[in-house]
């Protein structure tokens, strides 16, 4: 008798009974005999149902009419944790406040009730919200904003297949900035197989400089290591030998149209290459601050950088990187320029939808 207590105590207690719900056919059988004038004994041993049951479907199907009497009847469930009220306080607390985590949106000062993470999170997506990794954009003031706009405005029928893009970028050696995706099953994730290898390379990397002008690419200049760029530099090396004559040609091809872009770096307006422009009679476009989301220039960068990952020997000098640049950038095709300066009045539309905001590009 000890023996069965302590079983009865220490063993977990499981169901004794497990109710299951009647199917439609044997409800609708249960009927079918009811109404050949059969007893509740006689449909239970006929359908395999206690006598109780038989009982309390017939007395449930003489209520309902219709083609679906047999069908479920819909269930209230439980009771929302939140009114409609609760839930849109929730979702103005979270869009006023978009970095706050779910711990601090489940709070009750928040929605009027203390919640769970997995309740707010179920809130959030209902509404078309969920919690999503920052984008990394340059921050825009709100003179930033105004430029932008009036820059937008100003130039919105501009023709951006008459504009020579330019700009400096730089390639880090043993730097991969591709997305992998695999195949995996929980718990693989560190086998070699599955892995995205990074190397060490002392941050050593390599500063060019180029332009495109509509489907035409021109020079891509390799600038010399840990040489800064300045004034007097990016006169005699960018601009004397390899834009301004690009420029010319471009000119010359299609006419008084054709004008140079460059972003806001202090070198490119200094007294030096300012005067030298002038006297080459380089029309200049006046381009906004804190606007490479504009420029397909910067697009084109990532492209040639994700071609440079793709490589399928790994570079490991500056010399490797260089004649890996000049192939890579001699490669690009022209669909790849079409798209960017197809791109360009979607940019400016963007743009000014968002009132000078950043934008997807």
């Amino acid at each position: 008798m000890f023996l069965f207590f302590l079983l009865s105590t220490t063993m977990p207690s499981e169901r004794i009974t497990s109710r299951r719900e009647t199917t439609l056919e044997k409800r609708a059988d249960v009927w079918a005999w009811y109404r050949v004038g059969k007893t509740y004994s006689e449909i239970g041993r006929l359908t395999d149902l206690t006598k109780s049951t038989v009982a309390k479907v017939v007395q449930r199907e003489k209520k309902r009419t219709g083609q679906d009497r047999f069908s479920n009847a819909p269930r209230p469930g439980r009771p929302p944790k939140l009114t409609p009220k609760g839930e849109r306080r929730l979702l103005r607390a979270a869009s006023k406040d978009t970095r706050a985590t779910l711990a601090a949106l489940s709070t009750p000062s928040k929605s009027g009730k203390q919640l769970s993470r997995t309740t707010v999170r179920k809130v959030l997506k209902k509404n078309g919200k969920a919690r999503r990794r920052a984008r990394r954009k340059p921050y825009i003031s709100k003179v930033h904003k105004r430029r932008r706009v009036r820059f937008g405005k100003a130039e919105k029928r501009r023709n951006w297949r008459r504009v020579c893009w330019s700009d400096e970028s730089n390639f880090e050696i043993g730097y991969d900035g591709r997305n992998w995706w695999i195949t995996r099953a929980p718990g693989e994730e560190y086998l070699e197989k599955n892995l995205k290898p990074s190397f060490k390379s002392g941050r050593t990397s390599v500063g060019v400089w180029g332009c495109f002008m509509d489907t035409t690419l021109g020079p891509l200049v390799i600038l010399p290591k840990g040489a800064r760029m300045n004034q007097t530099r990016y006169t005699e090396e960018i601009l004397k030998p390899h834009f301004v004559p690009f420029y010319k040609k471009m000119r010359r091809k299609y006419g008084r149209e054709v004008v140079m872009q460059e972003d806001g770096a202090k070198y490119h307006f200094a007294p030096i290459p300012a005067a030298y422009k002038e006297s080459h009679k380089v029309q200049r476009l006046d381009w906004p601050p804190q606007s490479p989301d504009l420029s397909p220039i910067e697009n084109l960068w990532k492209q040639l950088k994700d071609r440079i990952s793709a490589r399928k020997h790994r570079i490991r000098s500056i010399q490797e990187m260089e004649i890996a640049l000049q192939q890579e950038w001699a490669k690009i095709e022209e669909e790849v320029l079409e798209r960017l300066m197809e791109s360009m009045p979607n940019r400016i539309n963007l743009m000014l939808a968002n009132k000078g905001g950043s934008i997807k590009y």
